[in-house]
């Protein structure tokens, strides 16, 4: 295994995936490139060269990997670089450029694991044994795209550069449960009998089967249930086949990002909005174009006129995150036609659906997809628990499907079978359903909670109640700063996130997003005390 000695500057995330392809993945790759599996049989008078014509731009924002990995990629693809061809060695690469050496390695395994090296301990590095039209060559971000109704998706890679910047909206340590914290379900009223007894029921029934790998697409029965859950609640229109089980929202993003994104594809984010997708599509090489995002919702005209040239868009239409909106009906209508005439990729992360207190909600923008353009994400981390790890990407058809599924192999050869098999019958038997109700009824009554306890501090903040969601935004007086306040409710105890976090590029009004569904009414009652306390300093040190 990689370990993060050997590679001390990579970022996080790729010594994570890094980690995960081990050396028999990568003997594997290796001997389904080379056909004929000479390696061994090679000697040192196999022809070695040099590589010719490549310049580093230490001053191109494309990371000195990348580049060299894309003028490799392309002499194979070109014949400038042949068949068994061995390259000079990782040492004198990085001296003859002046790099660190990590910077080439990271390269090399990058083409190692798509293919188009071979390495054997002992022999060095090859040009894969492969016809030149076999292998995965992207086009420049600016060629022109197919012109089919249903694009195919592009080839992925899951080596992405990673920095602090990449990875700044991904949070690693365990939190402390603590008011105002968003996005957080009500444990305490989660039924652990019916999951208790439905476990012991499932281990009970456990088969020699069960215990080995399963499919990595995720356990069938739970893929039936979602498929049939969200045609029914949410209009999703789909079978089985076309379900993807995965560990949750965050794996979903990253790997929808590397088959829809090539490096440096410019991609339309919601701004405010989800940083953890931010982070994912970046890491997966995307470029992110921020968009106004407010009452009226997400901006399009604003997108089609400052970043004409993005094909993928990332959305949370039926409660948008973190401002709570809903998407409207002509405006979703739009996007969709633009995904269809310009081979557009629509990414649907579908947050919170499931908990809106009256009316329905509009039908996803899945289900009124003609085109195939739409890629649907959901979780069970909101209305069930996060530590349950699953979550679900539905794409376009069942070939898709399964060329996600290979993607996802190669960092996470499936989710634990157990808790797909008791989650698959909490859903059958009507369970999740009726929690689903349950728990509507309980954040309606708790979110009621919070907004009586804010009329005490009309002054200082104003919010109003929302048709759905975990959490409220509470806007302050523009004379102060929401990240000092949150900053200064922190050392109280209270955790209330400034909307300033959620913002890219268009500022906001100074707010704080107010999280209630995990909370009791004495928690709210004592926290909104809190949070008055402190506006009223702030107000006095103006």
């Amino acid at each position: 295994m990689i370990s993060e000695q050997m590679y001390p500057n990579i970022g996080h995330p790729e010594r994570a995936i890094i980690s995960q392809v081990d050396r028999a993945i990568l003997s594997e790759i290796c001997t389904l490139s080379c056909l004929n599996s000479k390696l061994s049989a090679m000697s040192k008078s196999t022809p070695q060269i040099d590589l010719p014509g490549l310049q580093l731009d230490r001053s191109s924002p494309t990371p000195l990997h990348q580049q060299i990995y894309t003028f490799i990629r392309e002499a194979i693809g070109d014949g400038r670089l042949k068949a068994n061809y061995r390259l000079p060695a990782t040492r004198v690469l990085a001296g003859d450029w002046g790099i660190s050496r990590n910077v080439v390695l990271l390269a090399f395994e990058q083409l190692i694991l798509e293919g188009y090296l071979c390495s054997k301990t002992g022999a060095g590095t090859y040009v894969a044994a492969c016809r030149s039209d076999d292998l995965p060559i992207r086009p420049a971000a600016k060629a022109s795209r197919p012109q089919s109704k249903r694009a195919e998706l592009t080839t992925y890679s899951l080596l992405r550069r990673a920095s602090d910047e990449l990875i700044s909206g991904c949070s690693v340590d365990r939190e402390a449960i603590q008011p105002f914290q968003v996005s957080v379900p009500s444990y305490r009223d989660f039924p652990f009998s019916i999951w208790s007894n439905l476990a012991m029921q499932v281990y009970r029934g456990l088969h020699i089967q069960h215990l080995g790998y399963d499919d990595a697409g995720g356990y069938w029965p739970l893929r039936e249930a979602i498929a049939e859950h969200v045609q029914v609640n949410r209009a999703v229109r789909c079978t089985a086949e076309q379900v993807v089980i995965v560990q949750g929202t965050q794996q979903a993003l990253y790997l929808a990002g590397s088959l829809l994104l090539q490096p440096g594809d410019p991609f339309w984010m919601e701004d405010p909005g989800y940083q953890g997708a931010v982070a994912c599509l970046r890491a997966a090489g995307g470029i992110p174009c921020p968009v106004p995002t407010g009452p009226a919702g997400f901006d399009l005209d604003y997108a089609l006129q400052h970043h004409p040239n993005a094909r993928v868009v990332y959305l949370t239409p039926s409660h948008q995150y973190p401002l709570g909106g809903t998407l409207p009906y002509p405006t979703r209508k739009r996007l969709l036609d633009w995904a269809a005439q310009h081979e557009g990729w629509i990414i649907e992360d579908d947050y919170d659906s499931e908990l809106r207190y009256s009316g329905r909600p509009l039908p996803s923008l899945q289900g009124l997809d003609q085109a195939g353009r739409v890629v649907y994400i959901g979780t069970f981390s909101k209305t069930l628990f996060p530590a349950l790890r699953i979550g679900y990407i539905i794409l376009p058809d069942a070939s898709t499907a399964r060329l996600f599924i290979r993607a996802k192999a190669l960092l996470d050869r499936q989710n634990p079978v157990v808790e797909q098999m008791i989650l698959a019958r909490f859903i059958q038997e009507g369970h999740f359903q009726r929690h689903i109700r349950r728990m509507r009824q309980l954040y309606k009554t708790k979110q009621t909670w919070l907004l009586e306890a804010l009329q005490t501090v009309p002054d200082q903040c104003h919010t109003s109640a929302s048709d759905a969601g975990m959490h409220l935004v509470a806007w302050l007086p523009t004379h102060l700063d929401d990240r000092t306040v949150s900053s200064e409710l922190a050392t109280r105890g209270v955790t209330a996130p400034p909307l300033a976090n959620y913002t890219l590029a268009h500022r906001q009004p100074p707010a704080l997003l107010l999280g209630y569904s995990a909370f009791t009414k004495d928690q709210l009652e004592t926290a909104v005390a809190t949070l008055t306390a402190v506006l009223r300093t702030q107000d006095s040190i103006r």
